[in-house]
């Protein structure tokens, strides 16, 4: 009645496995008669439990939920692009189409200050976007950092279960069912925060827990713990470590970290993210460079040369925080139409062993042109080295990070577009370098295709990420609610068959005291005789 009582009481209970009376003979007597028994006695409460069903439910539940962090973060970016009233391409649309009417009438005022309007509206919307995308980087960090403190507070508490457990199984023997419910509820909290692998010693009730990677976060009754702590080489990146058992830190290979909430968001921030944001800077860039270049050829209408449209900020060099010297990099343009969308890392090697090495972030080693002041010029860019740097001191530069979240217009008035080709104030109808400017919406400027294009291959490429990531979730759905449904019929509690234990049970004690009663009786019959 213990049992059955317990297991309907705790059938809603997360994490809970049925119960089961193991019944077995009392035992009994020989006489002249024959063998007579002396009933059934309890040899013990038995817990459902399969655990290669629960390794498997572990494995469907980590992928899941690596899939489903991943997908939080990725479908914001679907849909700040697939907004179709405010983006990058409505507003390079909303620029075209005000040059055009311009150019119909270059000397209009009112034209001249739409078109003026209209450049403002696309850099803001290139600053909104980035803007977007960096507040997406700050909520991942966060709950990267969140993730992190789940992972300790689950792993201390197994490493506390742990002990228990044992110290129970040490005084009676018996594994206590309702700590080892509670170990496993915390062994897939655990599971759904990072991807892990678990040794159950099944006599003693003991895990051993390691990540994917072999880093052991709970031997025993001790606890391992991660650590989240900006990177040294980028203080905008939040990176985890591991503790060792002597305090001393390893990061994590974020590459080999893969499942769980932690591998879902590491994917997104190291892939989505960083693919979005180049695609998005190149693209205002080049589209900014393209119109103060043209603009530059041309007479605006007071007959002075043409400026820049848009004013671009310049790359800057991301110091390793623990970098021996006091140096810094200083970086320019030097042909922007060059530029790559990607990160470079230069480690200085120290005087007679070429100074400085120069990598791309897929590993290749570029040999930069040495400028006559020293300075390093490789693909479109050039960056002169300052102050006194020593062996090992690292940099990390993006040449087109922070291009749309800094774009900004230059000129101040209509009237500095620079629509003609000639400086004669006379020749009021010149249009010529305006329709230069027009040109620019059908000029290979970004990947080999136009601006309006590298657009649409961007909000291409985060919706083919989502739409792929939808069908892998579906699937993950799928593959966990199957083995779900396995581990419930092993260690589930079904309420009619409890009831069904009840009835019976009921009928046993009726049956037996039906037993009892007769032999009353048969004994007071005996003891009437005289």
């Amino acid at each position: 009645m213990n049992v059955v009582g317990n297991n309907l009481n705790n059938a809603m209970t997360p994490g809970y496995s049925r119960q089961t009376i193991v019944l077995g003979e009392a035992g009994g007597r020989t006489t002249p008669y024959g063998f007579f028994g002396y009933g059934v006695q309890v040899n013990g409460v038995q817990r459902s439990y399969d655990g290669f069903v629960s390794n498997q439910l572990r494995y469907a539940s980590t992928e899941y939920a690596a899939l489903g962090s991943r997908y939080d973060q990725l479908s914001q970016i679907d849909n700040m692009l697939g907004d179709d009233t405010a983006n990058v391409s409505v507003s390079l649309n909303n620029i075209f189409s005000a040059l055009e009417k311009m150019s119909s009438d270059p000397v209009n005022p009112a034209a001249r200050q739409e078109a003026l309007s209209q450049f403002k509206a696309v850099t803001y919307q290139f600053n909104t976007e980035s803007n977007t995308l960096n507040g997406l980087e700050k909520s991942t960090n966060t709950q990267i950092t969140q993730s992190v403190d789940d992972i300790n507070a689950a792993a201390k508490q197994l490493a506390n279960l742990n002990d228990q457990i044992e110290k129970i199984h040490g005084r009676t023997g018996e594994v206590p069912a309702d700590l080892l419910d509670q170990r496993d509820l915390l062994l897939s909290q655990l599971n759904d925060q990072v991807g892990i692998k678990v040794n159950e010693n099944t006599s003693n009730g003991r895990v051993d827990v390691t990540l994917a990677n072999g880093m052991q976060l709970v031997n025993g009754n001790h606890a391992y713990s991660l650590e989240a702590s900006a990177s040294p080489a980028d203080p905008n990146t939040t990176i985890v470590s591991y503790v060792d058992a002597s305090g001393n830190k390893m990061q994590l290979d974020e590459s080999k970290i893969t499942s769980g909430k932690l591998g879902g968001l590491f994917k997104f921030r190291n892939e989505d993210l960083v693919d979005a944001r180049n695609q998005l800077d190149q693209i205002a860039l080049q589209m900014a460079n393209k119109f103060n270049e043209v603009n530059h050829a041309g007479y605006d209408r007071t007959g002075n040369q043409g400026g820049d449209i848009f004013g671009i900020a310049n790359p800057t060099a991301q110091a390793n925080r623990n970098n021996a010297g006091d140096a810094a990099l200083d970086v320019s343009f030097t042909d922007i139409s060059q530029v790559n969308a990607q990160d470079y890392t230069l480690t200085f090697k120290g005087p007679g062993q070429n100074d400085w090495e120069v990598q791309t972030e897929d590993g290749r080693t570029l040999t930069p042109t040495i400028g006559a002041n020293g300075e390093l010029q490789f693909e479109g860019i050039s960056i002169t080295p300052q102050g006194t740097p020593q062996a090992g001191d690292s940099f990390v530069v993006n040449p087109v990070s922070g291009a749309a979240e800094n774009l900004s217009v230059a000129i101040t008035d209509g009237d500095q577009i620079a629509a003609s080709s000639s400086a004669d104030l006379l020749d009021e109808s010149n249009n010529e370098n305006i329709a230069d400017l027009i040109a620019i919406k059908s000029a290979t400027l970004v990947n080999n295709g136009t601006l309006t294009e590298a657009y649409a291959s961007l909000v291409s490429s985060v919706g083919s990420s989502m739409s792929g990531l939808k069908q892998d979730i579906v699937t993950a759905d799928k593959t966990y609610n199957a083995v779900a449904l396995e581990q419930q019929s092993v260690s589930g509690v079904d309420l009619n068959e409890e009831f069904m234990n009840l009835q019976m049970y009921t009928q046993y004690y009726q049956a037996n005291a039906q037993v009892l009663q007769t032999a009353t009786t048969l004994f007071d019959t005996l003891l009437s005789i005289k």
